[in-house]
């Protein structure tokens, strides 16, 4: 039987009403998840209990009520007096406060920024399951498996030994954005939304957004070789929008971007090039133990920590059968596998690692992009179901 407009209309109806659903749950699972945690820990308001890892207690706290004088006192992004004996602002705004998030700080007090910095974190790690859910849900019917996938993206181990580092989570939600707009650049040939998203990553945080920059062009190369190559010139007439759609994105952003190229001028970025080597970071044989274990140490942040790619046992499960899966081409299990020794290349060799950092040697955290590669290793497992 033919179904009539009336019944598609309902179908239809039914069918935004579950995607609104699992919307919402894939905010809302995390949200509570760590509320629930912060609970456990009688962290404030629960408790007497802060949560305030490594930097955050020393610098994220201030910066954060910082920002709430520029807006409710006499603050300024150009130039403060509190700053040492006095300084430009505007290149820690843009590395530390931009995000949009930081607004909720306006409807606190002062002495309220440690309670409102487990806030802003609850509710980055929300948002970045809501985004990845989206990646995965997007032209398609509610599919409520999903959930699971989005919750291993949120509390990836770069979550969770990272995450503390509030201005990178950012990049975080809008990686599943970006990788979506160079999916459409791939599949329709519209780039607004990878324009549109690739362009607020640079502007909420310009380090890490950089290298999302790297990544975007790693996987639209990988998507690239997996299409159809016998129509050149249809894939040239891709790669064309994406060239353009990425310097349109650099250049709205360049009103972040400039001033802060033009005040790193003076020397305060180390952009060490000279050491780039082929020296390891790591014994390669140590790997495989960060995908069985989410530990976290003091270790796990240093110089001399192993990459934080733990994403769930189900996870490596899943991504493993991915790559032992008949129905899916030997072509793309080849790319795919290639795309991911390319980010344990990375890992491991200091002088790539160094590459993804602008050349700027990192004071711990050397692994700044291994949200990408939790990315893909998700990604992966999800085509195994």
């Amino acid at each position: 039987m033919k179904k009539t407009k009336e019944t598609l209309s309902i179908e239809i109806d039914n069918e935004k009403v579950k995607k609104v659903v699992l919307y919402l749950l894939a905010f809302l699972f995390p949200l509570v998840l760590l509320v629930g945690i912060f609970i456990y820990l009688k962290v404030y308001p629960f408790g007497e209990n802060t949560y305030l890892p490594v930097d955050a207690f020393g610098q994220y706290v201030n910066f954060l009520q910082y920002f709430r004088n520029v807006f409710l006192e006499d603050g300024s992004i150009i130039y403060s007096l509190s700053k040492s004996i006095g300084g430009e602002m505007y290149g820690l705004f843009a590395y530390y406060l931009i995000s949009p998030f930081n607004f909720i700080t306006l409807f606190f007090q002062k002495g309220n920024m440690t309670f409102v910095f487990d806030i802003i974190l609850i509710l980055k790690v929300a948002t970045s399951s809501l985004t990845f859910t989206y990646y995965l849900n997007r032209r398609k019917k509610a599919d409520f498996t999903n959930l699971i996938f989005a919750i291993m993206y949120s509390f990836s181990a770069y979550v969770v030994t990272y995450g503390f580092n509030i201005m990178w989570l950012d990049a975080v939600i809008l990686l599943p954005l970006v990788v979506a707009g160079i999916d459409d650049i791939v599949h329709s040939k519209k780039n607004i939304l990878y324009i549109i998203s690739l362009s607020l990553t640079l502007i909420t945080n310009y380090y890490v957004g950089f290298m999302v920059c790297i990544f975007s062009l790693m996987y639209f190369i990988y998507k690239i070789l997996i299409g159809d190559l016998e129509n050149k010139k249809e894939a040239l007439t891709k790669i064309g929008i994406f060239i353009i759609s990425s310097i349109c994105a650099a250049l709205i952003a360049g009103v972040i971007l400039v001033p802060v190229f033009i005040g790193l001028q003076d020397g305060r970025a180390d952009f060490s090039f000279s050491e780039l080597s082929l020296d390891k970071n790591f014994n390669i044989e140590n790997l495989m133990s960060k995908f069985a274990t989410n530990s976290f140490d003091l270790e796990e942040i240093k110089n001399s920590a192993m990459p934080p790619v733990f994403c769930g046992i189900l996870a490596n499960v899943l991504t493993l059968s991915y790559f032992f899966n008949g129905k899916i081409k030997i072509r793309e299990k080849i790319l795919s596998l290639l795309l991911l020794i390319l980010f344990i290349i990375s890992f491991y060799i200091k002088g790539i690692n160094l590459l993804w950092s602008m050349g700027n040697i990192p004071a711990w955290y050397i692994y700044r992009y291994a949200f990408c590669f939790s990315f893909m290793y998700i990604i992966f497992a999800k085509k195994r179901i």
